[in-house]
Formats: C-alpha cells, structure tokens, sequence
C-alpha cells in the first residue's frame, strides 16, 4: 500500500507545482518596463496595451484604454497609482470627454489632450467622494490621462505643454 501511496503523493506536489507556474505565469506576468517591474493589468475588458506619455522630459508608463469597456473600467478595479504610471485614453475623435470618479478608490488628476497633442485642461487632485459630479466637460479633446493626484504640480505640467505619445 505505501508503495502506490508515495508516487500518488509525488503526483499531486508535481501537479500542484504546474498549475502554480501557469497561475503565476498568465495571471500575475511581470515584465520589465521603463526600467522596473510592472504587473500586467488584466481586467474582464482584457489586457491593455502598454504606452508611454512623455511630458516636459519626465516619461509616464501609461495602459492605454483604446475601447469602450477599458474606457468605462478606466482605474476602478486599482487601488494607487505610482509615479510615473497612469491611464492614457484614446477616442476615435475630438469631442467632450467628461470624466467622473464612479468606483474610484483614489484621487487622480487628469490631464484633457487635443488631437494636435496640446494639453488643453487639467483637473487635479480629483477625489473619490466627488462622484456623481463630472470633470473637464467644457475641454475639447482626443486623448485623456490619468495620473497620481499632484503629480501635475510635482512636475510643473500644465494647459498648452505638448506630449508625445507611444505604444510600446
């Protein structure tokens, strides 16, 4: 009996094992970007380009929400951003984009872009408890950027600096 017991037993670590290297590998991927680790952000909406914004020298490592779900989704499911990470919205055309904090679990600020690239308005240190109002309904633009509330001031960023965006 102790004979089948032991392989059985060798069996079910050597699986275990498997499924733990596949969990860790698909679900909480690492990967090197901008010079330090960052998780891949995996949502129901599916797994978001990754990007950089560039403003005034300083480089932001940006998921890009390119669709209607990621846009809707936006930062929810997080709990902090760090400096030098954010959100970069892209729509198919330049309109009014009015942003709100439904869900949010920390405040932000958010930087309203034009489809020249212009920053053309900024709302700072929007706060969670702020929903249901709305933010930025009166700047006309194509790309949205969330980042780490007062990190706008911290780096002098401000309405009319042009940003350059990549995917990566």
């Amino acid at each position: 009996m102790k004979q089948k017991v032991l392989p059985t037993i060798i069996l079910l670590i050597i699986l275990f094992i498997v499924f733990f290297i596949i969990y860790m590998k698909f679900y909480n991927e690492e990967k090197i970007f901008n010079g330090y680790q960052a998780a891949v952000y995996k949502t129901h909406c599916g797994d978001y380009k990754k990007g950089d914004v560039t403003i005034n020298s300083k480089k932001i490592s940006v998921d890009i929400a390119d669709n209607e779900c990621k846009e809707v989704l936006g930062l929810s499911e997080r709990n902090s951003l760090n400096d030098g990470e954010g959100m970069f919205f892209v729509f198919d055309n330049q309109n009014y984009y009015p942003f709100w904090m439904k869900d949010m679990n920390f405040p932000i600020d958010i930087l309203w872009i034009n489809d020249s690239f212009k920053i053309v308005g900024i709302e700072k240190n929007v706060s969670p408890d702020t929903y249901p109002q709305y933010f930025g309904a009166e700047f006309f633009s194509k790309y949205i950027l969330e980042i780490p509330a007062f990190y706008s001031d911290r780096n002098n960023i401000k309405v009319g600096d042009k940003i350059i965006f990549s995917i990566n």
